[in-house]
């Protein structure tokens, strides 16, 4: 299954939300930007001691995660959040 959600949606969701906390913003009628934190894996091809590429049983390079990087994303009106879920 795939739901997708536009800006605008998402921004009534998390009025709504607020709202069922007792904390009242009117987020359409006020100057709001979003932000979204992504975590990425840094990866690169898995060496040998002698600096050559590790290759797999089929000959394709094998890959390793050496760290993780943090971006932000600005949302911005025409985006779309998408949310895949396996039946």
């Amino acid at each position: 299954m795939r739901i997708k959600i536009d800006q605008w949606q998402l921004m009534q969701a998390i009025e709504e939300y607020l709202n069922n906390k007792d904390i009242n913003f009117d987020l359409t009628n006020t100057y709001t930007e979003m932000y979204a934190q992504v975590t990425e894996n840094i990866r690169q091809h898995k060496k040998h001691k002698n600096g050559k590429v590790v290759k797999n049983e089929y000959g394709y390079p094998e890959w390793e995660t050496v760290g993780q990087e943090t971006k932000s994303v600005h949302i911005k009106e025409d985006d779309e959040i998408e949310i895949f879920i396996d039946c």
